[in-house]
């Protein structure tokens, strides 16, 4: 059982009341990235599941890597007393011990079968957890609770109808950046009719007075091509160099590259025998969704699940994505990000979150 910051602590009796109000099917909990959502999201799927008949449950998320990381939370936080299963546009395969991921299957409804008939064999709740873009393979199921993990997907154009229509009993959804609209009959969350009212919120500058997140502080910096061969490796050394002093005292230090592009990202794994030679301390990690490069260490590529071990694991990491290593993905020991392109509000506070 975890300590609850008092955030958390009003957060989970905001919307123990909502389960408990028959009239109220729908809310949000609005929480600052770095807030802690990932446990008071499994405390509330804990006080749902194994209550009376065995039901099923859904955990949504952007991301595959997203969905992977709150199956490992959410068993860290509230145990084994339910059956979960990965569904996605990878490999849907039941966590009986972990969850491996490879990106080139597809979906199985008939793994969703086998694994119903499994957990009323077993007694148990059955928790899916699934990406956005794989949801709305679901619409015919009947969930008791659905849990919208990093809800400002839920207005995109691709998304809004699906997770509107999905048959839920109780719908929580959960965010560091809301995302509205001008009319509150829009695709915004702001729609209480499709996503219920505000349960919870808290602002940053309160959990930064009460010591639960640092505030960032941000160095602004110009770089100037000194010749035409001044390219994006130049630009990238001279920044990791710059945040490497601001991070001296620092016993890690792992700076978070925002690059312009997937092809920024495939010329710093190109090239990373240029960075190492001024930066030898460093392993550099180069992620993108092409298959080709896929998610790399020192330019050898290899399973996400291991990418991720290996940049907890490291004392000194540049680390370089266009847009994977985003919303609500937990990196450990990020001691700086640089920021190379124009981002959109809620991107710009989540990747500095």
């Amino acid at each position: 059982m975890y300590n609850l910051y008092p955030h958390q602590v009003e957060s989970y009796d905001a919307i123990t009341n909502m389960f408990n109000d028959d009239t109220v099917k729908s809310g949000r909990i609005v929480i600052p990235t770095g807030g802690g959502k990932t446990l008071v999201e499994s405390y509330a799927l804990r006080d749902r599941i194994n209550v009376d008949a065995r039901n099923i449950h859904l955990v949504l998320a952007p991301r595959i890597t997203l969905v992977n990381q709150l199956i490992k939370d959410y068993r860290i936080a509230i145990g084994q007393n339910y059956l979960a299963v990965a569904f996605h546009s990878g490999r849907a395969e039941p966590d009986y011990e972990k969850v491996r991921w490879s990106e080139t299957a597809t979906t199985s409804t008939q793994v969703l079968d086998d694994e119903m008939t499994r957990a009323k064999n077993m007694g148990k709740d059955l928790v899916i957890f699934s990406t956005y873009a794989s949801a709305h393979k679901l619409l015919n199921m009947k969930f008791d609770t659905l849990i919208a993990d990093e809800s400002q997907y839920c207005v995109s154009e691709n998304y809004f109808d699906v997770v509107r229509d999905i048959d839920a009993t109780k719908k929580l959804y959960f965010t560091a950046t809301e995302r509205h609209t001008n009319s509150s009959r829009g695709r915004g969350l702001n729609n209480e009719d499709v996503f219920g009212s505000v349960l919870y919120q808290v602002a940053p500058r309160t959990l930064i007075k009460r010591g639960n997140i640092v505030p960032p502080r941000l160095h602004v910096m110009t770089a100037e091509s000194k010749s035409e061969s001044y390219t994006i490796i130049n630009e990238v050394i001279e920044i990791a160099q710059k945040q490497s002093e601001l991070s001296v005292n620092m016993p890690v230090t792992k700076i978070l590259f925002a690059m312009k592009g997937t092809d920024d990202v495939k010329s710093i794994t190109e090239n990373i025998a240029d960075i190492k030679a001024v930066m030898p301390s460093y392993k550099i990690f180069t992620i993108v969704s092409n298959q080709k490069y896929g998610a790399m260490i020192d330019g050898v590529k290899m399973a996400r699940g291991n990418f991720m071990k290996g940049l907890r694991e490291c004392d000194h990491a540049l680390i370089f994505h266009y847009d994977i290593l985003s919303e609500g993905i937990d990196i450990d020991g990020i001691t700086g990000v640089a920021i190379l392109r124009n981002m959109q509000h809620s991107k710009l506070l989540q990747t500095i979150g």
